[in-house]
């Protein structure tokens, strides 16, 4: 009985320990299963955060595409705001730095004719002293109206800056408004010379035509008079015209 006994309880006990094995072996089975398909998963998982990844980076680089050129156009019409601005306020100092020439010379020409009639005891003394005063007043007013405007010229040349250098970095190549305004005082100032020497040799021709009328009339004076069909009045008076 005792050899049966401990043969029947062996094979029990193998029994037991088959089912043990079993039982492991499913489990580590399941843990191997579980561990495939959590790597798959993982996988997957890892391929769509790539994707989703790719597509939010395009997105991104084509939204701040779209955002570049749509800075570089507002940096354009800027540009332009900024070209008309500057130009119509160079324009406005332009004249009124004119305005101040000439208003220099009525000072000087109002000074000159009031210190003649004081020289002279001219009752007109008044007048001129009255109205050197109202030109002062006007040209103290248009200096103060001229740095106006020369201030907001400066404070809208500093706001462009940044505008200037964006379009710089962008390769947008454009006229500054300072240059397009230099050019056009240039032009001016090349069509008053021009005008000046047209009108100067104008009036050469005249004097030169002036003078040698006079030589005419004199010379006919010394020979005998005038010629037939032009009295001296005629002449006389055509010589004051000229000079008038």
């Amino acid at each position: 009985m005792g050899e049966n006994d401990r043969e029947e309880k062996r094979k029990v006990e193998y029994q037991q320990f088959l089912e043990v094995v079993s039982q492991h072996k499913k489990l580590l089975e399941l843990t191997v299963y579980n561990c495939d398909l959590s790597i798959r998963v993982t996988g997957l998982v890892e391929e769509m955060v790539a994707e989703a990844c790719s597509a939010i980076k395009a997105r991104f680089d084509r939204t701040n595409q779209e955002l570049g050129d749509l800075r570089v156009e507002v940096h354009k019409e800027y540009l332009e705001f900024f070209r008309m601005l500057y130009l119509t306020l160079g324009n406005l100092i332009y004249k009124k730095e004119k305005k101040l020439e000439e208003l220099d010379r009525n000072i000087r020409s109002t000074h000159i004719q009031l210190e003649f009639c004081i020289e002279t005891f001219d009752p007109n003394a008044k007048k001129h002293s009255d109205a050197k005063k109202q030109l002062y007043q006007v040209r103290a007013q248009t200096e103060e109206e001229l740095n106006m405007l020369k201030e907001k010229q400066n404070k809208a040349q500093e706001d462009f800056q940044s505008t200037e250098e964006q379009l710089m970095s962008a390769g947008i190549e454009f006229q500054h408004p300072a240059d397009e305004q230099n050019e056009e005082v240039l032009n001016r100032r090349s069509k008053m010379v021009e005008y000046r020497a047209h009108l100067s040799k104008q009036e050469e021709v005249k004097i030169a035509a002036e003078r040698e009328e006079i030589k005419r009339a004199k010379s006919l004076k010394q020979g005998g008079g005038a010629p037939a069909g032009v009295p001296m009045g005629r002449i006389t008076n055509t010589n004051t015209n000229s000079f008038t």
